[in-house]
């Protein structure tokens, strides 16, 4: 069995304020290493909270999340930012691109605030345009990619750091059904190319379908965890 990347034990998360409210209620899952996950339910079930904290861009109210095997609790924010960098990469719904910049100048972005040398960081950013099939729209701005295009741009900058995990919330949402196809087929190559542990917040019954693992979560609990069954998983 592969090992455990990401692990949520007991974890609960309490909003304060004048009426409090429990997001997540006693969550614990186990995500292995190379696993392609899905995390579905009804809007206000949970999910976006989860993300954050799988995302480690949260703390809980109770619990304990470990990441590659290390305890967040014992861990300062900056080393939390750090482990976060070096292990997790995100893709938005929104896509979340510089509008001013160039297409190779949103993948270099990431390498650049981490001090990565030019010569390394060119040969970084176009492998990773290679790797979702935009290396011909390198000198292109956002304003001409369509939405497809611009999912695979927060795709290659997601890689830049050669995360272990990708946390992809609702990356089809904002795209027609062809386009969501397109993307579908990227987010299965993450982990059939380069081993990548994928857990997407989705509410695309499709991209779920073609998943390892379904967890349905509902009122901040997990309702279902459950291996997917469908043949097109892993096609």
């Amino acid at each position: 069995m592969a090992d455990s990347v990401l692990k949520l034990d007991g974890v609960s998360k309490l909003y304060d304020g004048a009426t409090p409210f429990l997001a997540l209620d006693r969550i614990s899952l186990d995500i292995r290493s190379g696993e392609l996950l899905a995390i579905v339910g009804p809007s206000g079930s949970g999910k976006s909270t989860l993300l954050h904290l799988l995302g480690c861009l949260d703390r809980p109210t109770a619990g304990e999340i470990y990441l590659d095997g290390k305890a967040i609790s014992k861990m300062s924010d900056d080393e939390v930012a750090d482990i976060r960098r070096d292990t997790i990469g995100f893709v938005f719904q929104a896509f979340n691109l510089a509008p001013t910049l160039t297409v190779f100048k949103n993948v270099e972005l990431p390498l650049m605030i981490r001090g990565m040398p030019k010569p390394e960081r060119h040969e970084r950013t176009m492998r990773n345009l290679e790797t979702v099939g935009l290396i011909d729209k390198k000198d292109s701005m956002p304003s001409q990619l369509s939405g497809g295009q611009k999912q695979r741009v927060a795709i290659a900058r997601a890689l830049a750091n050669d995360p272990k995990i990708i946390l992809a919330d609702e990356p089809t949402g904002n795209l027609d059904s062809v386009t969501s196809e397109e993307i579908i087929n990227s987010m299965l190559a993450l982990r059939k190319d380069h081993g990548i542990t994928v857990i997407l917040v989705t509410h695309d019954a499709g991209l779920a379908d073609r998943t390892d693992r379904i967890v349905r979560i509902k009122d901040g609990r997990i309702e279902k965890d459950s291996a997917n069954k469908s043949d097109r998983r892993r096609s």
